[in-house]
């Protein structure tokens, strides 16, 4: 096992590592995140904090400028670069702008005292507000998530293996290998190696493939050779070609929407095929398993349940209607996968810990009787049992794995430092939310959604370091759940609290699980947690508002909802506030419902039990069926 690595070796301390320059290029390369993100969250309801690809250009940029430096990047310094993009490029989905922040403004009818126009400084109060709670409700968690439990975070740990390639650092691609090896060998004995359960859409599911394969590219080329100049000029041909696609889209629209089952089949039921090159760089980063269940989910929800709730009068309104169409009717349908998906993901995760520890104790119970049988037959006498179990081993060799990393207390987030940073987030959150939102919500929702936040952010952060998937759209219908049923909020102010408390509940949790992440990139790459913490704050509040100014910008120059900007995630948002409202659902929708939540259950079992199994890949993923529909 590696040494542990020192305080300050390779000027490494939170100061050094978070420079300027870092900083800046974050900031850049989040906006260009961001608008990627608030654009496709708004079309698709599809947003990602592309962590790699944030790394991978960051890295590329300061190569193209590498003689005009007096220092080299860092390792250490492209991580914070990645940290700082990904905060501001998630803005948009932590901020609810995509969400339902949009439900509100544009999808609530009178009698929900709707629809509500929000402010550039109403908005800005609820970022502020909102956008530091889920990543201090996060650092508490650290040791347990990351030091003693190891959790793989499979996406994290790619991003960190990628940086080990480009900086050739055999110590960054080691702890990545380390990280990638140690669940599977230390949990054997725990609930069948599912403890390191990964998602299928993680670019980085093959991390321990691709440092195999680049270690044999190496030896082949030479570590002297410059191989980061082709990657950079395939990036900028990829980019000139995406531009003269949209120049050339503007004039030609049908480019967006090809009519490849005839003209008939696009404009009655949307069955069309858009070329934007957006869509297919989209498709390459979460790649070929997901993108075939999206299919699938289109091919079963577009092709033939649309049709079906069309011809049977159940969605008699026009195809692309939320209201009375097909398009709103089989959207519920992708919530019951969603919900039967998640509910059973989340609801291991969370029993895991607990059936580990009994599992630990029926064990420890077996092998002292055992040791007492075989001592008293082979003496004949009763002999003490011995102190020490197998399992006890385990557990002792976690603690001392548990140790803190070698960090001194100046680069770490202290309890002190967590409790100010926390008591000034939550003045601000109690200031700010009564003051821009007192007339849509109360102060002990709002105070309920505060105390919730931490427990949505602990279940997202272990479902993320375990699957790669956050579970925030389940937390989400979660969250609106338990807030309709613990305040009984009269006439129209029950969608706007739903939506408003539910959502930053969502955001927290998605904070929480995004800032853990980061913090497993900065154990690999051997960063300051309080640097890295830092670096996601700096984000999150510039992204606040930098998303701001790009969603009022979209928000005025397009109708919202249109063609292209459906919000889908918004409309997902307001049917399920109606749904707990009004107990009621559309026509012909109970059965399908149903089907869909037992389905995405089934599969969400599967992909639980086929973790070893060469058919896993095999088994859709509800949630991706359900983006598809």
């Amino acid at each position: 096992m590696e040494a542990s690595r020192q305080p300050g070796q390779d000027n490494d301390s939170h100061a050094a590592t978070l420079t300027p320059r870092a900083v800046a290029c974050g900031i850049l390369l989040g906006i260009v995140v961001c608008l990627a993100n608030i654009y496709f969250g708004l079309q698709a309801g599809m947003v990602s904090p592309m962590p790699m690809q944030s790394a991978l250009l960051g890295f590329a940029i300061f190569q193209s400028i590498r003689p005009r430096l007096s220092k080299a990047l860092t390792p250490m310094e492209t991580t914070l670069i990645e940290v700082i993009a990904g905060s501001l490029g998630l803005a948009p989905f932590t901020l609810g702008l995509t969400s339902f922040i949009p439900a509100l403004e544009f999808l609530t009818k009178p009698e929900e005292n709707g629809p509500f126009k929000f402010t550039n400084g109403q908005l800005l109060l609820w970022a502020m507000a909102t956008c530091g709670l889920g990543i201090i409700a996060a650092v508490p968690f650290r040791r347990l998530l990351i030091l003693r439990e190891s959790l793989p975070y499979p996406s994290a740990t790619a991003t960190g293996a990628l940086i080990g390639i480009l900086f050739k650092r055999p110590d960054i691609i080691a702890r990545a290998k380390q990280t990638q090896m140690r669940p599977r060998a230390s949990r054997v004995s725990d609930i069948n190696n599912v403890y390191s359960e990964r998602d299928e859409a993680d670019p980085g599911g093959d991390t321990e493939r691709l440092l195999d394969e680049n270690s044999r590219r190496e030896e082949e080329e030479g570590l002297g050779r410059d191989t980061n100049r082709p990657a950079l000029r395939m990036l900028l041909y990829a980019l000139a070609a995406s531009l003269s696609f949209s120049f050339i889209a503007y004039f030609l629209p049908i480019l967006h929407r090809v009519p490849i089952f005839g003209l008939h089949a696009a404009s009655h039921w949307m069955w069309a095929f858009d070329l934007s090159p957006a869509y297919i760089g989209y498709g390459v980063i979460i790649g070929p398993s997901i993108n075939a269940y999206v299919l699938i989910g289109a091919i079963v929800g577009w092709g033939i349940l649309s049709p079906v709730a069309k011809h049977r009068g159940w969605a008699p309104g026009p195809i692309t209607d939320f209201e009375n169409g097909p398009r709103g009717w089989i959207l519920c349908v992708g919530l019951g996968f969603i919900l039967g998906d998640t509910i059973v993901a989340v609801g291991w995760i969370c029993s895991k810990p607990f059936i580990c520890r009994a599992r630990r104790w029926v064990s420890n119970i077996v092998q002292r009787k055992q040791l007492s049988s075989s001592h008293g037959q082979r003496d004949g006498t009763e002999t003490p049992l011995l102190r020490e179990s197998p399992s006890s081993v385990n557990t002792a060799n976690e603690t001392a794995m548990a140790q803190d990393d070698g960090w001194p207390k100046s680069c770490l987030i202290t309890t002190r430092l967590v409790g100010w940073i926390g008591a000034a987030l939550l003045l601000l959150y109690f200031i700010s939310i009564p003051t821009a939102f007192g007339h849509l919500t109360s102060v002990p929702a709002t105070l309920l959604a505060a105390l919730l936040i931490p427990l949505a952010g602990f279940i997202s952060m272990r479902s993320m370091g375990e699957t790669d998937n956050g579970a925030s759209v389940a937390i989400g219908r979660f969250a609106q759940f338990a807030i309709a049923r613990l305040f009984s909020f009269s006439g129209p102010k029950f969608t706007s609290a739903n939506l408003l408390l539910g959502g930053a509940i969502e955001s927290g949790a998605s904070q929480a699980a995004q800032q853990m992440g980061n913090l497993k990139i900065a154990s690999i790459t051997q960063i300051a947690p309080r640097a890295v913490i830092f670096a996601q704050m700096i984000g999150s509040y510039v992204g606040a508002f930098i998303a701001i100014f790009f969603y009022k910008i979209y928000s005025s120059l397009d109708k919202i909802p249109s063609e292209e900007f459906s919000i889908p995630d918004a409309h997902l948002y307001i049917t399920t506030s109606r749904f707990i409202r009004w107990q009621g659902l559309p026509p012909g929708l109970t059965g399908f419902l149903m089907g869909s939540f037992a389905l995405g259950a089934v599969f969400s079992v599967l992909r639980i039990l086929s973790l070893k199994h060469w058919w896993r890949c095999l088994v859709p993923s509800g949630i991706a069926i359900a983006i598809g529909e």
